[in-house]
């Protein structure tokens, strides 16, 4: 099957209950400054068009916010493992 939105941060796959459609940008609260947003074509009405085809096959739907570039900044996750205290 042709994926429905040509994004790199949209996920498509057949679960037991049917199909599965997701933006993982929203689904993992990741954020886009505005030249990201473009370079994937996440434009307002795109937002809005994602969020319906999530509701519609979910029951809800979760889309990137887009911040300017001075406030997207930090939006890596620190993947260093935790050290407990005394170890």
């Amino acid at each position: 099957m042709k994926k429905l939105v040509n994004c790199e941060h949209w996920k498509e796959y057949h679960g037991l209950n049917g199909w599965v459609m997701f933006c993982s940008a929203g689904a993992y609260g990741k954020k886009l400054s505005v030249t990201e947003a473009k370079s994937c074509g996440c434009t307002e009405q795109q937002r809005s068009s994602c969020k319906k085809t999530m509701e519609n096959n979910v029951g809800f739907g979760l889309v990137p916010e887009i911040y300017e570039e001075s406030h997207a900044k930090g939006n890596e996750i620190n993947r260093e493992p935790a050290l407990l205290p005394g170890r």
